[in-house]
């Protein structure tokens, strides 16, 4: 059986929308930007830790990103944290 992580309705709506801002970056690279996209519409209230720790490399890898916007960079990393609080062991 898959461990859960429940995380907030509103928290996932943001890390969502997040990631469709990362997913519509002209500049940023393919690969990201196809993540981006493709995990914009999966992040849910309760998501298992493996897909969750995905999304939290995701954030981590476009916060990493110079083509990514400054504060865009700025808000994946706070939420790649808080992703990766909210996993369960």
């Amino acid at each position: 059986m898959l461990e859960t992580t429940i995380i907030g309705p509103d928290d996932a709506a943001t890390v969502s929308q997040l990631l469709e801002e990362i997913g519509h970056g002209s500049a940023v690279p393919a690969d990201i930007r196809a993540a981006a996209q493709f995990w914009s519409s999966e992040v849910s209230v309760e998501m298992d830790r493996v897909d969750l720790q995905t999304v939290a490399w995701l954030l981590r890898d476009a916060s990493a990103q110079r083509h990514v916007a400054s504060a865009t960079r700025d808000q994946a990393r706070y939420w790649a944290a808080y992703v990766e609080g909210r996993i369960t062991r």
